[in-house]
């Protein structure tokens, strides 16, 4: 009932929250141009060309619109697509404002890949070089226009950190930025992959929070102790108990969609091997995924 309830908010609200203050309709007008592109959340798609927007800063987007509105930033798909040179500053506002409002967290979409580098490397640069601004989880300071740069796909910031180093883009809007100059192309991959990484982390995380959420439902309403806080720290903490392990066949992954459906991903084996099995699974008072297949006469 709550994964309902919570599912036709989203519907009502068209996955967008805080809409106050900017005409909302006006937005969506203006999304289907950007939709095109970038997906109709403004999600991003797979590709150097068409970045995630949903959930950037709302000045940080408004900034940037105004650049290819005035011709400080290039892209000609980019500009003819969404006829930017015609728009307002008010329609400028109320774009930024709907995309910033996107929450992408609450649907099921694709996960980011991993971009090929060595990402431990990356991280330690992305430490030295990247945290006062963009924060060590990547998601950027939205108070201070800074944008995140976690849940990007590495192909778009690759070429971008190649803008920069090539002063066809300002870094931080200052020309004399050095931030990329001495990193060679292996170094700016290894960014990269640290950043999807980031992303894959990040999402596991929230996918396990889900999970022990529902698990800590299900034992507060069956009158059972609730699980330990802190004591999982990943999925396979979380299924410890009566799933596959690595060593099995059929080991693989499992994913509860946010509508409440169980997803399994199996890593080696075709689950097509066990049609026509069937049976029950409950959650153990451990927090484990029990699978129990009926008897067989």
């Amino acid at each position: 009932m709550r994964i309902l309830v919570l599912l036709l908010l989203f519907l009502s609200c068209s996955w967008v929250h805080g809409t106050q203050g900017y005409d909302i309709e006006n937005a969506r007008k203006i999304n289907k141009s950007c939709a095109l592109c970038h997906g109709m959340y403004g999600q991003g798609t797979p590709g150097a060309l068409s970045p995630r927007l949903s959930g950037l800063a709302v000045g940080y987007l408004e900034k940037e619109l105004k650049y290819y509105r005035d011709g400080t930033r290039e892209y000609a798909p980019m500009t003819l697509a969404s006829s930017i040179h015609k728009m307002s500053d008010k329609d400028i506002k109320d774009i930024s404002e709907y995309l910033a409002a996107i929450d992408l967290e609450a649907m099921d979409l694709p996960e980011i890949p991993l971009y090929p580098g060595e990402s431990e490397k990356g991280r330690e640069i992305f430490l030295d070089e990247c945290k006062s601004c963009h924060k060590k989880t990547g998601r950027g300071k939205p108070k201070k226009d800074i944008p995140m740069v976690s849940g990007q796909y590495g192909i778009y910031l690759f070429n971008q950190m190649k803008k920069f180093q090539a002063k066809k883009r300002d870094h931080d809007d200052d020309p004399e930025d050095e931030t990329f100059d001495e990193f060679d192309d292996e170094t700016l991959k290894a960014l990269v992959a640290s950043l999807t990484a980031l992303t894959r982390q990040q999402t596991e995380e929230r996918r396990l929070a889900a999970v022990q959420e529902k698990v800590a439902d299900k034992k507060k309403a069956t009158g059972m102790t609730s699980m330990e806080p802190g004591k999982s720290t990943s999925l396979a903490d979380v299924c410890k108990e009566g799933c596959s392990t690595a060593d099995d066949e059929f080991a693989g992954r499992f994913r509860i969609t946010p509508s409440g459906e169980l997803l399994l991903s199996p890593r080696h084996k075709d689950l097509r091997k066990l049609a026509g099995a069937e049976g029950v699974f409950k959650v153990n008072e451990k927090g484990g995924l029990e699978f129990l297949p009926d008897s067989v006469n």
